[in-house]
């Protein structure tokens, strides 16, 4: 009897870890989309949990008033179930155009998360997700968001943030592209210090802010047409200043948080 009761355990231990090995990629999806509300979709996963592939449908929100958007090619994983034996997760995320090198996450039993240097590149019209001014703007172009080496622990973070947008452009003024800009956090989180610049284009964008300890943000900028402008560039740019701020002359301040 006990020689059948230990063949019975070592069969359902194999049958668990064969399960476990096996675990479908579907699993992974499922998880991203509660996770994220929807807001990110794993469609068509293949693979297993531990190594796998999707297309990945990005959906700025309901009120947003865009459709979902599928990032062409497919996202590949890979999970090392060893790592995870010890305690620790090691993934690893690549994509040919949204990454621009295999993305590399650790977390370690603290559950201090280290992420590797990357660049990030997304469409800008995800921006609309995030309410006003962006539904109102409705960008277009490329969004891009790179770093060298991130560690967030506890509630905080250390490592610098490069974000561009590229291409620049709006339903709200014909002249596209208008522009190419950066942000810069710097400082680690909280305490970061942003500053915002114009690399080029028509359209001028600048400002500083911070956010502090407590987490808040203040940002305060100008908006307004380069000068040198011709004026039928600068009347076309016109309306998209004034919804970005109050004006000031011939600019709009730029103004968030306290």
């Amino acid at each position: 009897m006990l020689r059948g009761l230990l063949y019975a355990l070592v069969a359902a231990l194999s049958i668990g870890m064969t399960a476990v090995i096996m675990a479908p990629a579907q699993w992974v999806a499922s998880a991203i989309s509660q996770t994220t509300g929807d807001r990110i979709v794993l469609a068509e996963a293949k693979g297993s949990v531990w190594r796998g592939e999707a297309s990945v449908v990005l959906s700025p929100g309901e009120d947003a008033g865009i459709a979902r958007m599928a990032l062409p090619e497919a996202l590949s994983w890979r999970l090392s179930p060893w790592r995870l034996l010890a305690g620790t997760i090691d993934l690893t995320l690549s994509h040919p155009s949204a990454l621009s090198q295999p993305l590399q996450l650790h977390v370690d039993l603290s559950g201090r998360v280290e992420l590797l240097a990357t660049t990030v590149q997304l469409p800008a019209a995800l921006l609309a997700g995030l309410g006003a001014p962006f539904n109102t703007i409705k960008p277009g172009g490329v969004l891009s968001l790179a770093w060298q080496r991130l560690e967030i622990h506890r509630g905080r973070m250390t490592g610098d943030l490069a974000g561009e947008w590229q291409f620049a452009t709006s339903t709200l003024t014909t002249v596209a592209p208008f522009g190419n800009y950066r942000l810069l956090a710097q400082g680690g989180f909280p305490g970061t210090r942003l500053k915002l610049s114009t690399l080029s284009g028509p359209l001028e964008l600048i400002g500083d802010g911070t956010i502090d300890e407590q987490g808040n943000l203040r940002f305060t900028g100008r908006a307004r047409a380069q000068p040198g402008v011709d004026e039928s560039t600068r009347a076309q740019l016109a309306g998209l200043v004034l919804l970005l701020g109050p004006r000031d002359g011939d600019s709009a301040i730029l103004s968030l948080g306290n």
